[in-house]
Formats: structure tokens, sequence, C-alpha cells
């Protein structure tokens, strides 16, 4: 084997293995989330028109609670709230009548439903709010997209 040979192998080489372990690092950082947007934005919602996401929380014993206030400008009668994370939903049955600019605290309780949620995990539940508007006995969803840390 020629000199030059010999040195243009040992250049692949060096460098194979470099770009080699970069790419194993970089598998791992991936896996771990740390490049999911989700993880830097903080505590967000998403999608809801109707209804405006004043605060909410996820917490380690599989309990949603929002804090919602009421943008339609006329009373509705709230009926059930569905919560799905991951591929499991549950629903919570309200039947409240929610006057205009209102703000109330609603809990769906998923215990044993969504299976564990660790302290500090980030999540993404899409919740459905159903609802009747009394002046024409129809009922319709918000729906949206609550992104945020187990507590």
């Amino acid at each position: 084997m020629s000199r030059k040979a010999q040195t243009a192998l040992e250049y692949l080489m060096t460098y194979g293995w470099a770009i080699l372990i970069i790419i194993i690092v970089g598998s791992a950082l991936y896996a771990l989330g740390v490049f999911s947007p989700g993880t830097f934005t903080g505590k967000r919602s998403t999608g809801f028109t109707q209804f405006q996401m004043i605060d909410f929380k996820a917490d380690t014993n599989e309990t949603l609670t929002i804090f919602i206030g009421n943008r339609l400008g006329k009373t509705v009668t709230l009926n059930e709230i569905t919560a799905s994370y991951k591929t499991d939903q549950c629903n919570e049955t309200v039947n409240d009548n929610f006057g205009p600019n209102a703000q109330e605290q609603y809990h769906v309780y998923c215990n044993g439903i969504w299976g564990t949620m660790d302290s500090k995990a980030s999540y993404s539940i899409e919740v459905a709010i159903n609802f009747t508007d009394p002046d024409s006995g129809l009922w319709h969803f918000d729906t949206g997209t609550l992104f945020g840390v187990v507590e």
C-alpha cells in the first residue's frame, strides 16, 4: 500500500469514527426529547375559540384541572369535558349553566385511564368542551390542546 493510500485510509477512519459518535449522541439526545419544542415552550393552550383557558394543571393522580372563561357572550350549558392523553381519553359530565364572561374551574378525573404520569414529564392533552346553545338547542364542541409539565 502506498504512503498516500495509507494516509487517506487513516484520515477516513478517524473522521468516520467521529461522525459515528456524533450520530449516536444526536440520536440519544433526540430520544430524550431535547429537540422537542414542547420541552422549552412551557405551559400553553392552543385551538380554543369559544372558551378561554385561563389556567390548567395535570397532576400525577391523572387529574386535569382547568379554569376556563366563557367568550361566547351568552349563557350556554356545559354538558361534558373530554380529555385525551396519548391514545386514552376520559370524560367528565358537567351539566352546568355557564354565563357570559364567567370563569369556572372544572376537574376531569382520569385515574387509571392514562397510565402513569410522571412528575415533571411534558404532556400534550387534547380537550373537547361539549356545550349546548340555549337559543338553538344545538350541541357544539370547542376543542384545543394543552401543553405543559405534570405537577
